[in-house]
């Protein structure tokens, strides 16, 4: 089965960068163990705009991406981050076609 990819792009309420940061740090340390098939996730802030993210997550198949979406934890950890967000974040859901790296 093909990896799936999330990749995400949001806006952060002025001076909630660092909060967005330490919510996904939180997911980590709750939620990860629960998380049937969670690989990676990469998040990154813009250069020239500290309050601009784009971020990837990745997991092993599109059915468990889906599972976790569903679960009610996974819901309000989102909602939470959300009210970080100055808007609805841009989604872009994907089957990982080829990883270059190191």
């Amino acid at each position: 089965m093909a990896e799936h990819v999330s990749f995400f792009r949001a806006k952060a309420l002025p001076g909630k960068a660092q909060s967005i940061i330490e919510h996904m740090n939180r997911w980590e340390r709750e939620q990860k163990s629960s998380a049937r098939g969670w690989i990676r996730t990469y998040l990154a802030v813009g250069n020239s705009d500290p309050d601009e993210l784009m971020g990837a997550v990745v997991w092993d198949n599109t059915q468990n991406y889906v599972a976790n979406a569903n679960r009610p934890e996974q819901d309000a950890w989102y909602r939470e981050l959300r009210a970080n967000f100055a808007g609805d974040p841009e989604w872009f859901d994907g089957t990982l076609i080829r990883d270059w790296h190191a």
